[in-house]
């Protein structure tokens, strides 16, 4: 219910901002109709979706193993990319929602990122760590990954990141 009524609240408060963030499931390639594939190794692709309660839309950041892990530091970079980036200069206080994953979400590295951020922002003046309860956490970005995952059922053949960010879009 809280959860709901910060969302609802970024739609009408200019000065509020209400974001949900969680990782997908980690996304195999190449991606084909084989057996075979299964026991090669494969590379992974993560994507950490960032949902914003002010214009009800979602943000997805992908990249490979390569380039980074699913940890704290990485989550982290991503958030703070996406609140320089994208949330407007009108907002004085930001909540921000996800599940209770300690090794990603629920830590001191974001802790101290987001206080980062908030000392080097000129408009920020608030961020609010809200947690859903174990076992009962969905978030709007579940919904947006369950439209990747539809779309991933009809396709047959994926073979590159690009080829999954334009099935994404």
């Amino acid at each position: 219910k809280q959860m709901n009524a910060d969302l609802e609240a970024a739609v009408t408060d200019e000065t509020l901002e209400t974001l949900t963030f969680d990782l997908q499931k980690v996304i195999s390639l190449p991606r084909i109709h084989s057996n075979i594939v299964f026991y090669k190794r494969q590379l992974s692709l993560y994507n950490l979706g960032i949902h914003s309660g002010k214009r009800n839309e979602g943000h997805f950041n992908v990249w490979l193993e390569n380039e980074g892990s699913r940890g704290a530091q990485d989550i982290g970079s991503v958030l703070m990319k996406h609140i320089t980036e994208k949330v407007p200069a009108s907002v004085r206080h930001l909540i921000l929602w996800s599940d209770s994953c300690g090794g990603q979400n629920r830590n001191i590295k974001i802790t101290l990122m987001m206080q980062f951020v908030l000392q080097n922002s000129p408009s920020l003046q608030s961020v609010c760590f809200r947690f859903r309860v174990s076992g009962h956490s969905f978030l709007p970005n579940d919904s947006e990954f369950g439209d990747v995952e539809c779309a991933l059922k009809r396709q047959q053949r994926l073979y590159l990141p690009d080829d999954v960010v334009a099935l994404m879009r």
